[in-house]
Formats: C-alpha cells, structure tokens, sequence
C-alpha cells in the first residue's frame, strides 16, 4: 500500500498535472483568452485531494506510521506562522508584478469569478489545506525520513520537490517557486510539532493570494 501511494503522489499527480497544463496551454492557443467554468475545477480538486488523503491515511497505517495533527501554539510557533505568512505573500505579490513569463502561468484559471465560484473556492481551500498537508507534510515526509535514514533536511527537501510537481498544471515556473513554500511549511510542523499549524497557514495563504492579487493576476494574464 506504501508503495502504491509513493507511486501515485511521485509519479501519477504530476503526470496528470503536466498533462492538464499542457491541455489549458493548447486550449488557449486555439481560442485566445477561453474561461473555464470554475466550479467543476474546484469539484475534480476536491475529489482527486480526498483520494490522495484516503491513500496516505491507509499508507500509513500500513506502515504503522504516527501522523500528529495537534501543534503547539505558542508566541514562537504563531509569530513564525505569521512572518511565513507575511514572506509568502511578499514573494507571491513580486512575481505577480514582476515576472516577464506571465503567459506561462495558468493561475488565473483556478481563480474565482463569481460568488458562488468564491464559495467553492473557499471551500476547496479548506480541503486543499487540509489534505496536502497531511498527504506531503505528514504521510509522504515520513516515508522519505524512513527513506533518508532520519535525515530531517533530505526528507524535508524530497516531499516538497514531489509537493511542487504535484502543482504543475500552473506551469513550470511555479514548480520552482512553490518547492521553498513547501519547505517553511515543513519547518512550522517542525516547531510546531504537528499538522494543524502549517495547515491553517496554508488555507490563509490560499484564501489571501485571491483576495489581494487574484484582479491583478487575472489582468496579467490578458495583456
């Protein structure tokens, strides 16, 4: 079962994430600036987030592996969450007004347009949150820790290069942005001793890069 799942998360996702970047890019080159209807996006999201997660939960109990979810929330932990959170933002917001490859980008496909597409957004961020970080951060960096014979920093390094592959349908680009995004998560589960902190920074994340440039991002991407 381990095995199954490292195959499926290492190999499968990022084959059929690059496999829809690569449809959204000649869709786009057939039709101009095509909009995708949203919600469907978020439902094959959630749907496919869920399966992964029932996979890491059964990988792991297979495995005989301990997940923590309970973090410990004190001055340090928080105001490490809030500086991450703040440095993220900080980078999201440069590439978005600084990048010269803003046609590689599919993002603005996955971004709400209407209230109920920012519902289902919300919601999608939710599980989104929640299952990444127990499928990368939890299930899959302890079988490269077991992998690594307890290197904290290898396993770290591997789970998120395998965590920003996962993230190819928003090209490659962002393939080499999310990997030192994937990395602070770890490094907040590492002093935060569990799943919940790094998961509620990354919802917070999601649910902020829309509100404060997902306007801008959508109008690069026309230009």
């Amino acid at each position: 079962m381990s095995l199954f799942f490292l195959i499926v998360v290492a190999a499968g996702l990022p084959f059929l994430s690059a496999l829809s970047y690569k449809n959204i890019k000649k869709l786009e080159a057939e039709q101009g600036n095509v909009q995708l209807a949203k919600t469907p996006i978020y439902l094959q999201s959630m749907a496919l987030q869920l399966v992964l997660l029932a996979l890491a939960f059964f990988a792991s109990g297979f495995s005989d592996t301990k997940i923590v979810l309970e973090s410990s929330f004190n001055a340090v932990t928080i105001g490490s969450a809030a500086g991450f959170l703040v440095l993220a933002l900080g980078i999201a917001w440069l590439s978005q007004k600084y990048s010269k490859q803003k046609e590689e980008s599919t993002l603005h496909h996955l971004l709400p347009d209407t209230p109920l597409d920012r519902l289902m957004w919300i919601i999608a961020c939710v599980v989104a949150a929640f299952c990444e970080e127990y499928v990368y951060r939890g299930s899959l960096f302890q079988m490269m820790l077991a992998q690594t014979n307890g290197i904290w920093i290898a396993a770290a390094v591997l789970s998120s290069i395998i965590f920003s592959f996962g993230h190819g349908t928003q090209g490659e680009k962002a393939i080499l942005q999310i990997i030192p995004f994937a990395l602070g998560f770890h490094f907040l589960v590492y002093i935060s001793g569990g799943l919940l902190l790094p998961m509620i920074v990354h919802f917070i994340y999601n649910v902020l890069v829309e509100l404060l440039f997902g306007r801008a991002i959508k109008e690069n991407a026309k230009e």
